[in-house]
């Protein structure tokens, strides 16, 4: 294609990704015009793809969560949820300078270098290396993975190959991700905070009921240092990313941990002790899987009926969620997955999440492992697929705390404010409770506050 001097200026000046402007190019015309590659940035980008709601005021919009979009169906909801998976993610995998030349798998010749792209339907390990089945649309083909080119294979994620056939195997040489560029730093206007923090689980016995009331204590400028109450002045929104409450048989035996037994009346409770948050601050609420909403992956937000026992502002938003504060994306979620990732690939725990979620930052998925710990709903698309980049990435559920900056992306994994249980004792939960991580909008840094 040729491009105009005058378009080649204009790209350099509006700093522009150029890959995604020539993706966005349906008929490749001969000659790339000034007046045409406007005409193309006019559209909404391909990769956003995104709804944005205006809710409770111009500062906050949800961007995209299943909420009110719900349309699970049996077989056809699966097939269409790992369509659009491999769809969303090999189109972000071609965009990779190395895999510029893709084939189909069927196209996969013997004594040649290929470069493919497919979504891992089965992976073993063997001797020296893994077996993984990859399939495409239309064909399907067992790739032989040297430990020393990847050993962090997960089914059901989508991944590039460059290899070269051998007999009845193709060969890998090396594994291509989507991955996330590095980002600049976003600097906001406004030295204003946002508060995360995580898995309330009122309504158990183990709720830490003394340090949540610091917590509110502090947020009304009742205690901390000068500056600390400085801070507690400028804050704008608390995001409490699931597990609002401790549920009802979420797990064997859990009648017995339970100080209110009955769902409602914990919501009931939740909704009375938020009402003593200042009233300038707006809160987020997000179910998990102790919330009242459905077990599978995406959840929407809370029914009317729970909704409605809070003030207004209380913001309710589904699991997992992209919203945006004052032009900082979040992307919001509870962290289900978290435990699969750390049973199947080696050296994760569990307990350090940050290196779980830069994991599924590399795969551009939140949870790639189909059958796992973590059920997937059948749905009209894929939810979970990461693809738009967030300038802050949190999420929650094993109960402790962690701050790490990868590639630009602020990751967050906002505590809880529960003790351990015997339960989480037999899930090797180790609880890092009572803290919340506080995050100044206009230069995205993080501290912890503990209580």
């Amino acid at each position: 294609m040729l491009i105009e001097p005058e378009a080649v200026d204009y790209i350099l000046k509006s700093g522009e990704n150029v890959i995604d402007i020539f993706e966005a190019i349906e008929k490749k015309p001969l000659v790339l015009s000034l007046d045409l590659l406007k005409s193309l940035l006019e559209k909404p980008k391909r990769e956003k793809r995104v709804v944005e709601i205006k809710e409770k005021g111009e500062e906050f919009k949800i961007l995209k969560d299943v909420t009110n979009r719900i349309e699970a169906g049996g077989l056809d909801g699966f097939l269409n949820v790992f369509r659009d998976r491999y769809e969303k993610i090999a189109s972000l995998i071609r965009k990779r300078h190395e895999m510029r030349s893709v084939i189909p798998i069927k196209r996969i010749n013997r004594h040649e270098d290929v470069a493919v792209i497919g979504i891992v339907r089965d992976v073993r390990s063997v001797r020296n290396g893994y077996i993984a089945e990859i399939e495409d649309e239309e064909a399907w083909f067992p790739v032989f993975i040297p430990k020393d080119v990847d050993s962090a294979i997960v089914n059901d994620e989508v991944i590039g190959i460059i290899g070269k056939r051998k007999n009845d195997l193709l060969i890998a040489r090396s594994i291509v991700r989507p991955e996330i560029p590095i980002m600049k730093k976003k600097n906001g206007a406004l030295d204003e905070y946002i508060v995360f923090t995580s898995d309330t689980h009122i309504g158990s016995k183990s709720f830490l009921e003394k340090k949540w009331e610091k917590f509110i204590k502090w947020l009304n400028g009742e205690i901390g240092n000068e500056r600390q109450k400085e801070v507690a002045k400028r804050v704008k929104y608390v995001v409490i990313s699931g597990d609002i409450i401790e549920g009802v048989g979420v797990y064997p035996k859990q009648e017995y941990d339970l100080a209110i037994e009955d769902l409602y009346e914990q919501y009931e409770e939740v909704a009375k002790r938020l009402k003593s948050v200042p009233e300038h601050i707006k809160i987020v609420l997000q179910p998990g899987n102790h919330d009242a909403v459905r077990p599978p992956l995406p959840q929407p937000a809370f029914e009317k009926e729970i909704r409605g026992l809070f003030d207004g502002n209380v913001i309710f938003v589904g699991n997992p969620c992209y919203m945006e504060i004052n032009g900082i994306v979040i992307l919001s979620y509870h962290g289900q997955s978290i435990q699969d990732f750390a049973t199947t690939l080696p050296g994760l725990s569990q307990n350090e999440p940050t290196k779980i979620m830069r994991e599924m930052l590399r795969r551009r998925h939140l949870a790639p492992m189909y059958g796992g710990i973590t059920s997937i709903a059948p749905e009209r698309e894929d939810y979970l697929v990461i693809d738009a980049i967030p300038d802050i990435f949190v999420t929650g559920h094993v109960h402790t705390t962690a701050v790490e900056n990868y590639r630009g992306v602020l990751l967050v994994n906002a505590s809880a404010w529960q003790s351990q249980t015997d339960y989480q004792k037999t899930m090797n939960f180790m609880p890092d409770p009572a803290k919340a991580v506080v995050v100044n909008m206009r230069n995205l840094m993080a501290s912890i506050m503990t209580f």
